[in-house]
């Protein structure tokens, strides 16, 4: 078909290439063969007959199918059928899951449903493989499942697997945890990439981490460390995050890029994790790479970015990332290349998508009882039970965790009534309890949580990384576990609680984490939440505000973090006392 002598199945006749090899707009048509494209080639240059398909690109542009190199399909609280609902129209055709969130709550048949229900989407789903399940040993924090080193070397092993997670605590491989380095071994024995988060690391540790076997870091805090960590061999995997490196600093990396003559190919775009009410209003890769070309980065560079750089990391790019001979027919005809708004999308040489929806009905994947049943609560709970109890007379000295980037601690004197260690809004400290909902062990770690700004109810949610235990902070013990009984009945979810009041609730009854309902559904109920925790709840977070929260209790990332243990201090992996 490359030389002619076959007719085309298919052609995207008339556009400019977005060559990611060359970094060039290259006028030529693009010659598909069945799932893989055969030339891209001038007119008149192949042959076609009345059954080729033929899609017209005339003043139009033709990219590849963007590459996600990392992400969370739980983060989006839906389900993957809806989710390639919602991105393959936008022009995202292959994505590297690490399920390591449903890992937590399921185990490997979680991770087994997602790949099942991935099959048959027009969307190429691999598998980055959980890198540690749970992410705490169990006396720090309770988790659904574990995942051994069996279990990890036989995800390592599949043909869809693409390279080993590493959304764990760096601080493992600055110790030379055996366990962590011997799975990293494994995974080089495979061919298979080995992701990780270097947050603030730079000099010997930073170059601790490199050796170690990491080739990939997502969790960039400047545009410093940036530099560092390309200058190490390492891909910077790049998204806007609310405390480190948000959208309106990025025109400063590619400031420092351009101004240092740096390589781009190193720079990766991702998503890791998106909200649905993100998703909904403002995108998914594709607003990475609108992002990056309002930033300063020409638009053929952003896209290469999001495609090619993304898939020579995974070690995919002989299939995917490029317009070119020999790819799957992967393809995206977009109307505008600044905005990367497409107009159709091909996947596998089918046209999957042409405005904003897929070609074709999709029936919704069923997600069996037992990965709906996940809220094993010991006992309804009370006042009582979110109450952080002291046993000495009143004032006491408690430790706040303090919400940014980093996280810290801070000292606080708060009054004592009864018994009860009580919140002091005047001054930012309030309640804080994570409840342990995969075995009804009844664990309750409690404690005070600063930075927030919440008054006048609580706000919990089921969705708390990485071991998904239901988290709540508030100023009213009541209204706190009116938010945890809310959550635990709907079978996990988002609830807000102002003055005794449900005022929003999203069911999320698929392991705690997903939604069975479609992404518009599941946008404005998060977005209710969310207007309510700041208009309501006067939470001092205003963009994005559950999606810090998903991440205040997380004790991966430094310097400090919660769990239905208490408090945990992110570099030594030890219990922190809440009353000093």
């Amino acid at each position: 078909m490359a030389l002619g002598e076959h007719p085309a199945d298919l052609v995207v006749r008339g556009g400019r290439v977005a060559n990611v090899f060359t970094r060039e707009l290259v006028p030529a048509d693009v010659v598909v063969s069945g799932e893989r494209i055969a030339a891209v080639a001038d007119p008149g240059a192949y042959a076609i007959s009345g059954d080729t398909v033929i899609i017209d690109a005339e003043d139009r542009f033709v990219a590849p199918g963007l590459v996600d190199p990392h992400l969370h399909v739980e983060s989006s609280n839906l389900t993957v059928t809806e989710l390639a609902r919602a991105i393959v129209p936008r022009g995202v055709l292959s994505v590297c899951e690490d399920p390591h969130e449903i890992a937590n709550v399921l185990g490997v048949p979680g991770i087994d449903l997602l790949v099942e229900e991935a099959a048959g989407l027009p969307l190429n789903f691999y598998l980055r493989v959980p890198g540690r399940v749970p992410a705490m040993p169990p006396h720090l924090e309770t988790s659904g499942h574990a995942l051994d080193a069996d279990d990890i070397n036989a995800l390592l092993s599949r043909t869809d697997a693409v390279c080993l997670g590493g959304d764990i605590n760096p601080s493992l491989l600055l110790r030379g945890d055996p366990d962590q380095l011997a799975r990293i071994q494994s995974a080089i024995e495979l061919g298979r990439t080995i992701g990780g988060q270097l947050p603030g690391f730079m000099g010997p540790a930073l170059d601790a981490g490199a050796a170690a076997g990491l080739e990939d870091t997502h969790v960039a805090e400047s545009v410093a460390e940036i530099i560092e960590q390309l200058r190490r061999g390492l891909r910077v995997l790049l998204t806007p995050r609310i405390d480190r490196l948000p959208a309106q600093e990025w025109p400063a990396i590619a400031a420092a890029v351009d101004a240092n003559e740096i390589d781009t190919r190193y720079l990766v775009l991702c998503t890791d994790d998106i909200q649905p009410n993100i998703l909904a209003t403002e995108g998914h890769l594709d607003q990475r790479v609108r992002l990056a070309i309002q930033s300063g980065f020409h638009p053929v560079q952003a896209i290469q970015m999001a495609s090619l750089n993304a898939a020579e990391l995974m070690r995919i790019d002989r299939d995917v990332g490029a317009v070119a001979p020999g790819r799957f027919a992967d393809i995206v005809v977009l109307d505008d290349l600044d905005a990367f708004t497409a107009s159709s999308v091909v996947h596998h040489g089918s046209l999957a998508a042409t405005g904003a929806a897929l070609v074709g009905q999709r029936e919704d994947f069923s997600y069996p009882d037992w990965s709906r049943n996940t809220m094993h609560l010991s006992a309804t709970l009370t006042a009582a039970d979110m109450a952080l109890r002291v046993d000495r007379p009143g004032p006491a000295a408690v430790h706040v965790v303090e919400f940014g980037g980093p996280k810290t601690m801070r000292t606080a004197h708060v009054e004592v009534v009864a018994g009860v260690a009580m919140p002091d809004v005047a001054n930012d400290v309030i309640s804080i309890a994570v409840v342990e909902r995969h075995r009804g062990s009844g664990a309750i770690g409690r404690g005070f949580v600063g930075g927030l700004g919440i008054r006048g109810g609580a706000v919990a949610c089921s969705v708390n990384h990485d071991s998904h235990n239901i988290f709540v902070v508030g100023d009213s013990h009541d209204d706190m576990a009116l938010a945890v009984d809310a959550v635990a009945r709907a079978g996990g979810g988002y609830c807000a609680i102002v003055a005794g009041e449900i005022r929003a609730l999203v069911p999320l009854p698929i392991a705690g984490l997903l939604s069975d309902q479609p992404l518009s559904e599941v946008a404005a109920g998060l977005a209710a939440v969310e207007k309510v925790l700041v208009d309501e709840l006067h939470c001092t977070i205003e963009y994005r505000p559950m999606y810090a929260l998903n991440f205040l209790c997380l004790p991966n990332i430094p310097n400090v973090g919660v769990t239905d243990q208490g408090i945990i201090e992110t570099e030594t992996m030890t219990l922190v006392e809440s009353v000093l």
